[in-house]
């Protein structure tokens, strides 16, 4: 199994990172402007990249804000089941550590998935920080 891993420091508060990873209109500021979600346990994330080309779906499974938000992917979109949020306060803010866990073997569908969330994560860290992100359709077509 291959685990994706990225740690990043943000510069907001952890309710502030936690709203913008856990609600869709905080979404659509950083990863897909396509983006719904039921944000609460149980609840189901439905988003779209490229005319929809893509479109993962993803379930909570765990949520303790602002500290750690666990979805469940529910759907072919990625052979990697779990992504998981875990957030830690920070004298110049937040520290994120984030794992897109369970891919199958480190392989094209791993390496892409790898290089779209640290792009992702600095748009999150962009949007928290300046007011910016870089949502699809507005990314890099990576």
């Amino acid at each position: 199994m291959a685990d994706i891993l990225h740690r990043l420091r943000i510069q907001a508060p952890s309710e502030l990172v936690f709203a913008a990873i856990s609600t869709a209109e905080g979404i659509r500021q950083w990863w897909t402007r396509d983006a719904e979600m039921d944000g609460r346990i149980g609840g189901v994330g439905a988003f779209g990249f490229y005319n929809r080309r893509l479109q993962p779906k993803v379930r909570i499974t765990a949520m303790t804000p602002p500290a750690r938000l666990e979805w469940e992917v529910v759907n072919g979109a990625w052979p990697g089941k779990t992504v998981v949020f875990d957030l830690k306060p920070d004298a110049a803010g937040t520290i994120l550590f984030f794992a897109h866990r369970d891919f199958p073997e480190a392989d094209g569908a791993y390496a892409s998935a790898n290089t779209r969330w640290g792009f992702y994560l600095v748009s999150l860290k962009n949007y928290l920080e300046t007011g910016k992100g870089a949502p699809n359709p507005d990314d890099l077509n990576l």
